[in-house]
């Protein structure tokens, strides 16, 4: 992707699209770090932050009443359960904007982010720019999820082309929803909605670029940090992929490819099951993530839809 300087101009209209669920302290922390963005490179930006809460009993509206935000704040409950949905209410609620930007509410930015991610948008002339998400481990989680990576992805150089990316953290030129379908609701309690939305973005021809500065923190507590939702993560992934994969290429060539795939996976997790037992709890638990991730293929290839949001749980696999 070819770098180029960015000319001056006026300041961006960007809204933030937070799509929260019974995460009341972590949202907190999350409107906390909006508050401290810091602008550098690129003019600060007109800024509206859109929280869509998908709890009809809008247990976050205090929480948003109560956050000191320099800038103009909107709050509504989405009483349809769904990630999709939210996501879709966001957008909807965002108004006359150049950009929407998509954060999590389990993560909290750099104060650099955003001005990150409009100086990418800027220098490489991108649709879309995709931010690295850093795991920010609680206390008591144990070494081993540490040393296992689990929580690790990947971090690309700012400029490099991508075929899709993840809306946990992510800047959308506004006109590409005029064009794309917003968020297909029908992965609403499965996940995988925002891959499968940015492979169709990807494939309508806009470009999608990495930002290797735009950092945010996602939070990861002992609750998610074990075994059991490592592996029904796992499961969930695998599962999401097969669907986003179907939605978009129903060829029978296809499924067969992604039948062996997913053998492979279930066959790799097999084959270093047995070194792993030597290696200590990681590598045990790594071998069984990927068998588990050929599992889900295979579920998905039988029809079967990993309910992974059904689950009313602020740890519900995400």
């Amino acid at each position: 992707m070819q770098f180029t300087e960015p000319a001056a101009r006026s300041p961006a209209r960007v809204a933030i699209c937070i799509a929260t669920f019974k995460r009341r302290e972590l949202l907190a922390q999350l409107l906390m770090g909006l508050s401290e963005l810091t602008f550098r490179k690129m003019p600060a930006p007109e800024i509206i932050v859109v929280v869509v809460d998908n709890d009809s009993l809008r247990t976050a509206e205090d929480i948003c009443r109560a956050a000191k935000l320099p800038y103009q704040m909107k709050y509504v409950a989405e009483p349809r359960r769904g990630i999709a949905q939210v996501r879709n209410r966001g957008i909807s609620e965002a108004g006359d904007v150049d950009f929407v930007a998509f954060i999590d509410d389990d993560e909290v930015p750099c104060p650099a982010w955003l001005d990150e991610l409009l100086w990418a948008q800027a220098s490489f002339g991108a649709d879309v720019v995709s931010g690295p998400v850093l795991p920010e481990f609680a206390a008591d989680v144990p070494e081993w999820v540490k040393t296992g990576q689990f929580f690790d992805r990947p971090i690309y150089v700012s400029g490099r082309s991508l075929d899709k990316c993840n809306a946990g953290n992510v800047l959308v030129r506004r006109e590409v929803f005029s064009t794309v379908r917003a968020f297909d609701e029908r992965f609403a309690l499965t996940g995988g909605e925002d891959t499968q939305f940015f492979l169709r973005v990807s494939q309508s021809g806009y470009t999608i670029v990495s930002s290797g500065e735009a950092f945010v923190s996602e939070s990861v507590s002992r609750s998610r940090a074990n075994i059991r939702w490592v592996l029904r993560r796992a499961y969930q992934v695998g599962n999401s992929w097969v669907l986003c994969e179907s939605s978009l290429d129903r060829r029978l060539s296809t499924r067969i490819l992604r039948m062996f795939k997913a053998c492979g996976w279930m066959f790799q997790g097999v084959l270093s099951a047995g070194v792993s037992a030597f290696l200590g709890k990681a590598a045990i638990v790594g071998s069984l993530r990927n068998f588990f991730i050929g599992a889900g293929m295979l579920a998905g290839l039988a029809g079967r839809n990993y309910q992974a949001y059904e689950s009313a749980g602020t740890d519900a696999i995400k």
